[in-house]
């Protein structure tokens, strides 16, 4: 698996201005593992785009997504449709190729009239700003990500973190601050909020602020105690600030959180540092 979904170890890359930030929301990449670069350009509603393979990849997964290309090619009931490309979505995600399946969400919302899957469409484009390699191809997904996130309906569920997601991508463009600004906004209005906490805890961690990411790091376990992204940078914003102790506290709460063997790692080894200086 080349990507831990449960550590989200989230960078935040600058990008011309020092203040030209962008929010990573995937941490362990193999460097084998490459998402398809061109996949949403080319892709139409009646031909998915051909999923990249390496040798690591999952061939039974590979053939699924190959016979839901063809499926969707060959069926022509709209909701029939919709329901194919949402399960080609999903396919993509499971193959970590987020552009492909943000188009196909997307595909499959222009079918329906169902907000939520306008919100997984831009999601996963949001998502696959993480393995864009380059600045265009950051700008694209981000402007696909806005377009679709910035529709999605204040009545849904999904609308304080969808909104919290367009921000994150006006941090990642030539006006930061307006991104920046809005995640503020939608902390002030939606304090209670776990998505827009940990984003603002990781926009502190990243420029430094490390005693503002501890504060935001610790409402996000108020809120949500087995969330073990935060426990992670919680303690390595204390590591950051002198607070060992305080640090290999937070390690031993977050690491029985950890599910994955790569999420498992990450804890041991800042425990280790932690225990070793």
């Amino acid at each position: 698996m080349s990507v831990n979904r449960k550590l989200v170890l989230g960078f935040v890359v600058f990008i011309g201005l020092a203040t030209a930030i962008f929010f990573l929301p995937k941490s362990v990449v193999e460097s084998n593992k490459k998402l398809d670069a061109t996949s949403s350009e080319t892709q139409s509603s009646s031909s998915p785009a051909k999923p990249e393979v390496t040798h690591k990849e999952d061939q039974g997964l590979i053939r699924t997504i190959s016979e839901l290309r063809k499926s969707v090619q060959e069926e022509k009931e709209g909701s029939k449709k919709a329901q194919l490309f949402e399960k080609l979505a999903n396919a993509f995600l499971d193959n970590h190729q987020y552009d492909s399946a943000g188009s196909s969400f997307e595909q499959a919302s222009k079918l329906t009239s169902n907000p939520k899957l306008v919100f997984q469409a831009g999601s996963a484009y949001f998502e696959g700003i993480a393995f864009a390699g380059t600045t265009s191809r950051v700008d694209y997904l981000s402007g696909k990500a806005r377009e679709l996130l910035e529709n999605v309906p204040s009545t849904d569920g999904n609308y304080t973190e969808a909104q919290a997601k367009t921000a994150m991508t006006w941090v990642n463009s030539a006006s930061p601050m307006k991104g920046i600004l809005k995640l503020r906004e939608l902390a002030d209005k939606n304090p209670e909020n776990e998505y827009v906490a940990y984003q603002l805890g990781m926009l502190s961690f990243q420029s430094g602020q490390h005693e503002k990411a501890v504060a935001r790091y610790r409402k996000v376990i108020e809120l949500n105690p087995k969330n073990v992204n935060a426990w992670f940078y919680l303690a390595q914003s204390l590591l950051q600030l002198g607070k060992k102790e305080e640090a290999l506290k937070a390690v031993n709460s977050g690491l029985p959180l950890a599910k994955e063997d790569d999420t498992k790692a990450s804890f041991e080894e800042l425990k280790k540092q932690l225990t070793e200086n």
